[in-house]
């Protein structure tokens, strides 16, 4: 929860400093007076504290204030200063999402490592998805094995700044276990996903999630083969789906492009439809539960459902230990395209299933009849073997042997 601007008196001494040579002043040192911009920030924090913005000129003066923090935090950052990251963290509790935005950008500067990355790994867990990104680029300028992990659990490619609030997995009957954080980074309901982080450890949160499913526990490797022409069925589906999408949009962007004083719209579209490419990307790459991020994934089927010829999982949870955020995590899943999307889908992979059929009964043919061939000779050796050994055996005793 974010607080509001009264509760930055201390980071405001801290981000001072940055306009006074970034070195505090001794102890027994007198106060400097305080500057144009330190009263600017002042008298938006103790005139406009809890009023609506239009009142006595609040915006401008809040925009003021932003300005100048901004340009505090920028110089401490410039700085290089490890010393000051502490001094920066303050700045993530205050409600101006360009602050945050701006504090993650100073620490990128700072350079963050290692022993900073449990400080940091909150901040990427932020409801606007511009901070998300801020910090997932700061956490990339990081140093460290620990950080490079973070940096790669949290990547994050979705802009904007209208803060998120967390998808109700009551919505599609999905239990979530006691003491939960949802993660937003790591969630794309539009995907069908929705991840947490929990304080709970492995074997409560298993238990917690047998009680509720319907089959499971299975490994992950388990998980994947038992429902594999299903699963394959689904990706088809919405990667048709997503064509189908991208095919619209382009035909937008045409469009738009075309109208010469609407350049501005087209650019934003072309930037709206990388955005969507890329976290596409990341999702398919989440689904791998990449064994140098997630150790131990077990999978239960909360959901299943008949379509078409097939049963599938519609409803299912993946249980992991998360080796960056270092706790117990999981991902909620459920099916999002529609049943006649997995049917088409079904269709062709219900032929493919059949000829991998057959190909495998002729190969177990094939097999059986090696076998067999091999065991007839085997019979035929040995039979010459005793035929040659009784011939040899007559031979000595003629010989008188």
């Amino acid at each position: 929860m974010k607080t509001s601007w009264g509760s930055i008196t201390a980071l405001s001494a801290a981000l001072m400093f940055g306009s006074i040579g970034l070195v505090p002043p001794p102890v027994q040192a007198a106060a400097p007076a305080p500057s144009p911009k330190d009263e600017a920030v002042r008298k938006y924090v103790d005139g406009c504290q809890g009023k609506p913005a239009k009142e006595a000129d609040c915006e401008k003066l809040r925009k003021t204030a932003v300005e100048i923090l901004k340009e505090d935090l920028l110089t401490l950052g410039s700085s290089a200063n490890h010393g000051f990251l502490l001094s920066i963290l303050p700045v993530f509790k205050i409600e101006e999402a360009e602050l945050r935005v701006a504090a993650a950008d100073a620490i990128g500067m700072i350079g963050p490592q290692d022993s900073d990355a449990e400080l940091l790994a909150p901040l990427a867990n932020d409801p606007v998805p511009e901070v998300r990104k801020a910090v997932s680029q700061m956490l990339s300028h990081g140093k460290g094995s620990e950080l490079r992990l973070l940096s790669q659990r949290t990547m994050t490619w979705a802009g904007g700044h209208t803060p998120e609030t967390p998808t109700d997995p009551g919505k599609y009957s999905l239990p979530v276990a006691p003491e939960s954080t949802y993660l937003y980074y790591a969630s794309a309901a539009a995907h069908g996903q929705v991840s947490y982080m929990t304080r709970k450890a492995m074997e409560p949160t298993m238990a917690f999630f047998k009680g509720k499913s319907k089959r499971g526990p299975l490994k992950l490797e388990e998980f994947n083969t038992l429902y594999r022409y299903q699963l394959s069925d689904e990706q088809e589906a919405r990667e048709r789906i997503w064509k189908q999408t991208s095919d619209e949009n382009s035909k937008q962007i045409e469009a738009l492009q075309k109208d010469t004083s609407n350049q501005q719209a087209a650019f934003e579209k072309i930037m709206q439809l990388q955005a969507e490419v890329l976290n596409q990307r990341l999702v398919e790459q989440s689904n791998q539960f990449r064994p140098d991020l997630f150790a131990s994934p077990t999978v239960f089927v909360l959901e299943e459902r008949l379509i078409g010829q097939r049963s599938y999982p519609t409803r299912y949870v993946v249980l992991y230990q998360d080796k960056a955020l270092k706790s117990t995590g999981y991902r909620l899943s459920w099916m999002t395209v529609p049943d006649d999307a997995i049917k088409a889908a079904q269709a062709a992979s219900l032929v493919r299933e059949k000829e991998e059929e057959a190909r495998k009964k002729e190969n177990e043919a094939n097999r059986k009849r090696a076998e067999e061939l091999q065991s007839l000779q085997k019979k035929k050796d040995e039979q010459e073997k005793k035929k040659f050994k009784k011939g040899q055996d007559d031979l000595e005793k003629a010989l008188g042997f």
